[in-house]
């Protein structure tokens, strides 16, 4: 067993990065448990899975930056918010990815006190919860692209998982925090981490604007458990992040 102190989570939301803002953070998934049971149980319950949800629980303190977003977007009554989570900010470690909207917002305490702000998100797509792992944390010195014409820059580094096998789907999410003018990323693959025979598995863009994007999922089998995100055209200061995932 390996256990750690969670001092250094990662809480994506679109184009928001609760991160900074926030103390606690809790992720469930839970399934329905259907009663089955019948005379010929031999006497004990009998249960089977049904719906399936994903939730995830985020409190710390609060600011008006992600305030104005989170009040918009319950006004607006948005539910496609792209949402990326990981217990640490280490690219390489794990992490969990779904599409949510947002079903609960609390906000201010008691006198004398930092005001508190509590956000709950539920899923809202039948893909639900996906795991994997943070290829690019969202961080000035890893996350930021500067240069207007060189290709590849702000790319990660190779990231292994395991094999896509039939009748599963390779995921991934792109986080657009701080937006410049355009920029166009790739997803790729390949079977050794040298990358020489790369291939393209998820396109993001162009993108112009700040956002979270879910990439379009890639059926089975895929063979190769090499994974890199590389940036393929840019114009302007970009902060962003992605994980991938198989489900």
């Amino acid at each position: 067993m390996t256990a750690f102190s969670m001092t250094d989570a990662t809480v994506l939301v679109s184009d928001q990065d609760f991160s900074g803002y926030s103390n606690s953070t809790t992720l469930g998934a839970e399934a329905e448990a259907l009663d089955s049971t019948t005379f010929r149980s031999g006497g004990q319950r009998a249960r089977v899975g049904g719906l399936k949800t994903t939730n995830l629980d985020v409190s710390g303190f609060w600011d008006p930056t992600p305030d104005a977003a989170v009040f918009a977007d319950l006004e607006l009554g948005t539910m496609t918010k792209v949402v990326t989570v990981a217990p640490t900010n280490d690219e390489g470690g794990t992490a969990y990815m779904f599409r949510a909207g947002y079903f609960s917002y609390s906000q201010f305490g008691d006198v004398g006190s930092i005001a508190p702000f509590s956000l709950s998100m539920m899923n809202t797509n039948r893909e639900g919860l996906v795991r994997g792992a943070l290829l690019k944390r969202a961080t000035t010195d890893a996350g930021v692209a500067e240069n207007t014409t060189a290709t590849g820059v702000a790319g990660s580094a190779g990231v292994q998982l395991a094999a896509v096998g039939s009748g599963q789907y390779l995921y991934a999410t792109f986080h657009v925090l701080t937006a410049g003018t355009t920029i166009t990323a790739v997803l790729e693959s390949d079977d050794a981490n040298t990358f020489l025979s790369a291939t393209t598995r998820i396109t993001f863009g162009p993108i112009t604007t700040t956002g979270g994007t879910w990439g379009t999922r890639v059926a089975g089998p895929i063979t190769d458990t090499w994974y890199r995100l590389r940036v393929t055209a840019i114009t302007g200061t970009f902060k962003i992040a992605c994980a991938v995932g198989i489900g």
